[in-house]
């Protein structure tokens, strides 16, 4: 059973202690919005040279083609040519070299 003061003791609280309160409340409230991130005149957006650099640095990489055709033609070539025999151990080299990359992907 839950017992409710206000039933026993009525409001008992003066009027002012009931303003008192209200302020309280409203003081709060805009100090929370102030936490909230309320944006002040004076606020200003600075970016970090970082972020100018990377920037740069997306638009090269995107310029970079996935494929680097003058390799692969090249190689394509030699392939036919019959002058492209690796050995053993480029193979071996290449495949582990492989390996370790997709596992950071």
């Amino acid at each position: 059973m839950r017992i409710d003061p206000n039933q026993y003791l009525g409001n008992i609280q003066p009027d002012n202690v009931q303003q008192a309160n209200t302020r309280g409340t409203q003081s709060s409230q805009s100090e929370e919005a102030r936490e909230a991130g309320a944006v002040d005149a004076d606020d200003q957006f600075q970016p970090s040279p970082t972020l100018d650099q990377i920037q740069r640095l997306k638009t090269q990489l995107a310029q970079v083609p996935d494929v680097r055709s003058d390799r692969v033609s090249a190689l394509s070539q030699k392939i036919q040519q019959g002058g492209y025999k690796p050995t053993n151990q480029q193979i071996a080299d290449a495949m582990v070299s492989e390996i370790g990359t997709n596992k950071r992907s």
